[in-house]
């Protein structure tokens, strides 16, 4: 019971974060009657990158040694970026231009950025797999050869 504390008390907003997203989507039906879906999105979105902002003070709290604290914050970037993306989106939903020969710099600013947000996701994604790599190779030679 006292390990069941532990593991809600540091992982409860991270866990949050990610099921958030998944009860959104389960329920959208439900979501488009009461309101209006893209502030229910806004609202997911914000949520979320509250979430994990808190979930990485949390983890900044708990980690003992530097690299772990910056794999934590790769971690919850990576994390962060869908929701951001997800905002935007909804930005980019209330941008849609009726003039296009007008209105459309902000329109397109936001596809811009959302292309640089999943480029960076990218990156981020693939430095996150190479450090889990690494991380359990290290821990395979220190079991193997108990150091």
């Amino acid at each position: 019971m006292n390990i069941v504390r532990r593991l809600l008390k540091r992982y409860w907003s991270l866990a949050a974060a990610l099921l958030l997203p998944v009860i959104e989507f389960s329920c959208e039906g439900i979501i488009r009657l009461f309101m209006d879906y893209e502030v229910a999105r806004a609202v997911l979105s914000a949520a979320c990158i509250v979430l994990l902002i808190h979930s990485w003070f949390i983890q900044r709290r708990y980690a003992q040694r530097k690299w772990r604290l910056v794999y934590w914050t790769l971690f919850l970037s990576l994390l962060s970026l869908g929701p951001l993306w997800l905002g935007l989106n909804v930005i980019r939903a209330y941008s849609y231009p009726e003039n296009w020969k007008t209105d459309i710099a902000l329109y397109e600013n936001i596809c811009y950025v959302q292309d640089i947000v999943e480029q960076l996701a990218k990156v981020l994604g693939i430095a996150v797999v190479l450090w889990v790599i690494v991380d359990f190779v290290r821990w395979l030679v220190k079991r193997s050869f108990g150091k």
